[in-house]
């Protein structure tokens, strides 16, 4: 009997902490995430801007080259581009930022995203460019705060995982 409530009190501690340790994880994701989204966009800039790239030959590109999670959600608009003639771009755009939980947005991030939407493929290139800046600064600054977010929170997550097992054991021991 002992044998066994040490090997649950292990199980539940190594489940707890694993917990942490995934949150750990989905702090650091979510950094990676939007840097991809950001670097997507210096992208999308200069092809539209310098190369005069068609939108629709930009996301299918984008959706091969571009590094994850950002190739999901330019994989996502592709699958979804040859409704252009039905949709408008921002439609197609927003409904693939909404559904692709991979980039692991908060609310004001994917907001950025959406808004983002409205300008792209609807104006000439030089209106594009600042819409596309004006993201990219706003991403920079969730960048910094998704950095700050891990940097203060993940040895306080990888402890509450470790913590709740213990708490866990001591109250069913």
């Amino acid at each position: 009997m002992n044998l066994l409530r040490i090997i649950g009190a292990v199980l539940i501690t190594a489940s707890t902490a694993g917990w942490g340790i995934l949150s750990v994880m989905q702090l650091r994701s979510r950094v990676g995430s939007l840097r991809t989204i950001a670097g997507a966009l210096g992208v999308i800039r200069s092809e539209i801007c310098d190369r005069l790239t068609p939108m629709t030959q930009l996301v299918r590109t984008l959706s091969e080259q571009a590094a994850y999670p950002a190739s999901v959600l330019f994989q996502n608009v592709a699958d979804k581009i040859d409704t252009l003639d039905t949709k408008p771009f921002s439609f197609i755009w927003n409904h693939a930022v909404k559904n692709t939980p991979e980039l692991l947005l908060t609310d004001s991030e994917e907001q950025v995203l959406l808004e983002l939407g409205q300008s792209l493929g609807r104006y000439d290139a030089k209106e594009q460019a600042g819409a596309i800046a004006y993201a990219q600064r706003r991403l920079d600054e969730c960048i910094r705060r998704a950095e700050h977010d891990r940097d203060a929170n993940s040895k306080v997550r990888a402890f509450l995982g470790v913590a709740a097992g213990l708490f866990a054991i001591v109250i069913l021991l």
